[in-house]
């Protein structure tokens, strides 16, 4: 059966708006990167795995939104699994993108099957509120 885990991450690419800036020069930048993060992506052999279509639990692109999403609700999340190999390998990639870029950011949160298991981290332009832990109390008499 094995340790399951509920695990979601986002990396998004979103054009830097002030005052000094021209929005359409930032949008393009921005899109200009998205698009040239997933050429390098699919054609890297630590992440092409994330963009197969024979995964189970795959990895949604939004061209329009300039988003990467992923979500998968009960999934052995073990780190010699190449699946997990792969979207970790992603997550980084996108870290070391944003230590260059200022138009990408990313979060990540997973949740253990125990209490004391959890993991959150935002990184880049990201926030930790596109991708969060929240806590409920549940009661089966409760419908």
């Amino acid at each position: 059966m094995g340790y399951r885990s509920t695990v979601a991450y986002t990396i998004r690419f979103i054009p830097k708006h002030s005052p000094d800036t021209d929005d359409i020069v930032e949008e393009r930048k921005a899109r200009a990167s998205f698009f040239t993060f997933l050429a390098e992506a699919k054609d890297n052999e630590d992440t092409a795995l994330c963009f197969s279509e024979d995964e189970e639990d795959h990895l949604d692109i939004d061209e329009e939104k300039l988003e990467f999403r992923f979500f998968a609700e009960y999934v052995k999340w073990y780190e010699d699994y190449p699946d997990v190999k792969c979207h970790e390998a992603l997550m980084e990639m996108s870290k070391e993108w944003a230590d260059e870029n200022d138009c990408i950011g990313g979060a990540f949160a997973r949740v253990g099957e125990n209490s004391d298991d959890n993991t959150e981290d935002c990184w880049g332009t990201g926030d930790y509120e596109w991708c969060y832990l929240s806590r409920s109390v549940n009661c089966d008499w409760i419908k």
